[in-house]
This record gives C-alpha cells, structure tokens and sequence, in this order.
C-alpha cells in the first residue's frame, strides 16, 4: 500500500509539471517579446520573465537589463515563425525563425520554465557578443517645464547636455530610440561591452563599440544617475572644428511633450498633463494632426505633391526623405533634381539624388522643402513607412511632438 501511494503521488506530480507547460500561453509570451523588438518598445517585458531569467552567464537583475538594451536596437524585422518546440528537463524551448527586410533569416529561441515565465531569450545568436550590459535609464524630472537652449549645425538642432560635470554638445534625434556617445570622447569605463548591431539610420547600420558608465547626465533639470551608455563611433557626424559628443535619443525625453522653436533657438520639454494650460497661457494658437506610433517612431498621413504617403517625424532629418524611385514614380512631384550625399549614423555617407517638394500635414503646405531619395526599405518593410520629415519643416513650423498622445501640433 505504501509503496503504490508513492507511485501515486510521483504520477501526479509528473502530471502537474506537464499541464503547468501551456504551449499556448507560452507562444503569447514569446510572440509579445518579438513584437516588443520588432517595436524597440522593451516596456511591459519584466512581467514576462522568470525570477531567476538570465542570459547566457549574466544573471539577474542585469540580464533583464541586457534583454531590453536588446530589444531596442533590436536590428529590423518584418517577420517571425515558430520553426520548432523542445520539451526537456529544463523546460520548454521554442524556437523562431526571424526574417528581415532584405529577406535574409536568423533564428531566436525562447525557454519557459514550468510556471510558463521566460528563463532565457536568445534574440541575435552570434549577432551580438555581451559580457555586461545595462541599458540607459529612463529620464525623470520633478519640473513641470524646462527650456532647453539649441543651436542649428547643418540644419540640425544640437543641445547642450552636461555628463559628470562636463558640457557635451548633443544632436536632438527623435529618430534615434536611445541615447548614444561618440567613442572618440568616451571610451568604455566598465566591466564588460557590447559588440554588434548598434541599430540602421537613414544612411546605413551603425556598430556598438561600447559602455560607459555616466553618474549624472542633466539637461536642464531632466536627468539620468549612476546609468550605462552605448558608446559607438560618431566621427562622421562631425562637422570641421564641431564636436558631437553623442545623440540624444527618445529614451531620454519621450516621457514630455517636446516643443521645436527653432527662430527661438529652443526646445521646449512639458509634462504632458500641463502642456494645454501652457499653451493657453503662452498665448499660441494650435492645429493637432492625430499620429500613429511605429515602434519608436511617429508617423503622419500626408501627402507629397498631392500623393498620399506615411511619414515619421524625424528630428534627426536634415532632408525630407522618400523612397529611391519616388522621382521616377512621380516625377510630377518633384523640382531641381541633382545628384548630393547624405551623412549620418551608420556606414558614413551615401550617394543619394535631392530635389524640392511640397509637403502637406495637417491641411497645411510646406513649400521648396529639400528632400532626399534614398534606400528606405528597412521603413518600408518593418514599420509601413514611407519616409521621414524633420528640419525642413521645423524651420518653418513650429510643432510640439507627444509620445504620450501620439499626436502632433502645429504651433503659431
């Protein structure tokens, strides 16, 4: 009798284990984090994971910081299948196919331990080697409204940003997901770095050469502490006799509404609960145009000599820019057609063809507006974007950006 008992309660514990592996709900689980990556969106991701999660030798709670350092700058994505399940001692494994906008492949895998929590994600395989690796702090302000001071080089705003003690001179990029520093100024000071994919601009894919570890970054009162920074080479961004000390990405500041005052020379950052009643007791007058938001990007309906198109908001844009055969597909559209050069984060420069074009957002037109026509099929493909606007139209505009509303204002 005894020893059938014992037969018993062994069965069932067995039992247990395997009913408690939900195939199913453990799909969800995974099928949220690539969606998370293909976003570069990592919030809501610690629910997900077990208490005792790692990845590959890097334990809690830094390799749920790694996972999500990944997730942002996760490189683009169009596609995912489930190739394939293992079920074993450890738990239960599945295993993705990921296919990207050049449709080449790579392989994820993602293991559940019996409460169904994710105990180890293999996003990038030999892509991306990591020995340590924190990802870069939310920003947070007690202040209600802070006036940023900015200066334009090459049409691009740059920003004032002091790290530990020291003014740093920052391009002001909504089009970059994180915050970035240029390895010629900052080497990485901690244990451990992160080589690999640092991310793809308008201009090619950038590479991440390090961390650095920065006790106080500030700008003007919005701060990060005691947090880690992707360093990577930013050479290419530099002007003759300018420094560019990084970028400021939207990690730092999409918690405000962000206002471009360009013929003020300012960047104006609201708490988003505040911004109406600030507006109405500046005295301005506004237009909203409704977005959608891509990943980190915002995008707009709007039309391009009167064709209609999909376009984020990019304060990192110099130029306009729309896909390579735009010229072709509607030459109507555009004027001044000559062969330039684009620079930016990535492979340095690119041989690209310009013209002027007439943008309409928000039952507004914009006249003369330069524009590039470049490779944008990792937007294309991705994210169902057909483009970018920025300082064109900043310098002409004022607009006020929110993340939280996902929405846009004309400002007069």
């Amino acid at each position: 009798m005894q020893r059938r008992t014992v037969v018993i309660i062994f069965f069932t514990l067995v039992i247990g284990t395997s009913m408690a592996q939900d195939i199913n709900a453990c799909q969800q689980m995974a099928e949220r984090i690539l969606t998370a990556a293909q976003n570069h969106t990592p919030d809501g991701i610690d629910e997900l994971l077990a208490p005792d999660f790692r990845f590959t030798n890097i334990k809690q709670p830094t390799a749920a910081k790694v996972l999500k350092q990944i997730i942002a700058q996760m490189p683009a994505m169009t596609a995912w299948e489930l190739a394939g399940t293992e079920q074993d001692s450890a738990g239960l494994t599945l295993r993705y196919i990921i296919t990207k906008p050049d449709s080449t492949t790579s392989e994820a895998t993602i293991l559940f331990n019996a409460d169904n929590l994710v105990l180890e994600a293999d996003l990038l395989h030999a892509d991306v080697s990591i020995r340590s690796a924190t990802p870069t702090a939310k920003a947070q302000s007690e202040v209600s409204m802070v006036r940023v001071p900015l200066h334009l080089q090459d049409g691009l705003p740059i920003v004032t940003v002091n790290i530990d003690g020291q003014p740093c001179y920052m391009f002001f990029d909504t089009g970059a997901p994180g915050v970035i520093l240029n390895s010629k100024y900052f080497d990485h000071n901690i244990d451990g770095e992160v080589m690999g994919n640092g991310g793809r601009g308008a201009v090619g894919k950038g590479s991440v050469s390090g961390m650095h570890h920065v006790k106080l970054m500030d700008m003007g009162g919005v701060a990060l502490n005691e947090t880690d920074i992707m360093t990577s080479d930013l050479s290419n961004l530099e002007s003759v006799g300018v420094a560019v000390h990084g970028i400021l990405g939207q990690s730092f500041y999409k918690d405000f509404d962000v206002l471009f005052d360009l013929k003020r020379s300012e960047i104006v950052l609201l708490n988003p609960d505040t911004t109406y009643r600030w507006l109405l007791d500046e005295g301005y007058r506004c237009q909203t145009v409704s977005g959608v938001k891509k990943g980190h990007l915002l995008t707009f309906d709007c039309q391009v000599g009167g064709v209609p198109v999909r376009l984020a908001f990019d304060s990192g844009a110099q130029s306009n820019l729309l896909p390579n055969d735009w010229p072709q597909l509607h030459p109507s559209t555009v004027k001044g057609i000559k062969k330039d050069h684009l620079i930016g984060y990535g492979d340095g420069r690119a041989s690209v063809t310009k013209g002027k074009t007439t943008l309409t957002l928000g039952g507004r037109t914009f006249k003369k507006l330069q524009t590039a026509f470049s490779d944008v099929s990792h937007l294309q493909e991705s994210k169902d974007i057909n483009g970018l606007f920025g300082c064109e139209v900043l310098a002409k505009q004022k607009i006020l950006i929110s993340y939280k509303r996902q929405e846009l204002m004309l400002i007069d």
